[in-house]
């Protein structure tokens, strides 16, 4: 088994110890932090995911193995960032996170991709507009939202809401 990431549809952008991935096809921001990023990173359908542990024990300077890896990928998979899903060989069972925190004792190898769907830019440019100077809490004020965004409402004099 050596997987291999999308690279078609992506824009990532490489920070200190996290990596963040924007999937244009699907409009959703991911997150990597460093152990995710390495594993996404040298999965170019090359290395096994033997290779890929060494490579993240090397990185992250602390013990890591294939149990690491496979967390990584499956997270990577639910997010869409590989070419296709993997699946464990039969016989391999899956741990959880609090095992592989438990047999190791560290908690930095374990890869952590959090997601969140960008707004359209109508929903981006939505701003609340009205004055609520002197107005009551909880007044409803106007907004440049569209229909599915929350309703902008007056809260200490400021008009707040919206997408």
């Amino acid at each position: 088994m050596k997987p291999a990431r999308r690279t078609e549809g992506l824009v990532v952008t490489e920070l200190k110890d996290e990596v963040l991935v924007y999937d244009l096809q699907i409009h959703r921001a991911h997150c990597l932090n460093q152990a995710a990023a390495i594993v996404f990173k040298h999965c170019d359908g090359t290395k096994s995911v033997e290779e890929l542990a060494g490579l993240l024990e090397r990185e992250m300077g602390a013990p890591a193995d294939p149990d690491h890896v496979w967390l990584a990928l499956d997270r990577l998979g639910k997010a869409q960032l590989l070419r296709q899903r993997v699946k464990r060989p039969p016989g391999r069972g899956r741990l959880s996170r609090r095992e592989l925190v438990r047999r190791v004792g560290i908690a930095a190898l374990l890869p952590v991709i959090t997601s969140v769907v960008a707004p359209t830019p109508a929903e981006a440019a939505a701003t609340c507009v009205s004055d609520c100077t002197g107005k009551p809490d909880f007044t409803a004020c106007s907004s440049t939202a569209p229909a599915n965004c929350s309703t902008c409402v007056c809260m200490g004099g400021i008009c707040l809401g919206g997408c």
